[in-house]
């Protein structure tokens, strides 16, 4: 499957998405609504019956579904790809451990704002406890891994220098 991907995969999603796009201007050309469509905002007036227009909802759905499935294949074939080389997918996953760890540190480190600006907006957007120690661990597990990417490329660029 994977030699017949890699040698066929980029034809076969053109393909599909060529088909998809034809099938998708044929709906809206033959669409009682292309007038409407023509028309719409042509002549500046914002109707509100003009908000219903459901002449995209197909290309809006298929797009949505060929999102759903790239990434359910692109996780589905991640997982493939470890079990099946699980000494080559090990720092993969002590990566993915790191990260783990450094967003636990940052959530369970989080202090939270019981007065000041940043409460009030947090109040004022409803924001939860729980989100706002999320937000506080994202932040810190972002500027940690923008530190630690940083650090790799001095230590390396040092490493090469003395090479």
């Amino acid at each position: 499957m994977y030699k017949f991907l890699t040698k066929n995969g980029q034809t076969i999603s053109f393909v599909v998405g060529a088909l998809l796009v034809i099938a998708f201007y044929a709906l809206i050309v033959s669409s009682g609504d292309y007038e409407t469509f023509t028309a719409m905002d042509a002549d500046g007036v914002k109707d509100k019956a003009r908000y219903g227009f459901g002449l995209f909802d197909f290309g809006i759905g298929v797009t949505v579904l060929l999102i759903v499935v790239g990434a359910l294949l692109m996780i589905g074939f991640g997982f493939f790809q470890a079990a099946t080389n699980i000494k080559g997918s090990l720092g993969a996953v002590a990566g993915l451990a790191l990260i783990g760890i450094i967003f636990a540190i940052g959530y369970s480190t989080t202090e939270l704002e019981t007065s000041g600006e940043v409460y009030n907006v947090a109040k004022k957007f409803g924001l939860e406890d729980n989100t706002r120690k999320f937000v506080g661990g994202s932040i810190t597990t972002g500027v940690a891994m923008i530190g630690l990417a940083t650090l790799g490329i001095v230590v390396s660029e040092i490493r090469n220098f003395f090479k």
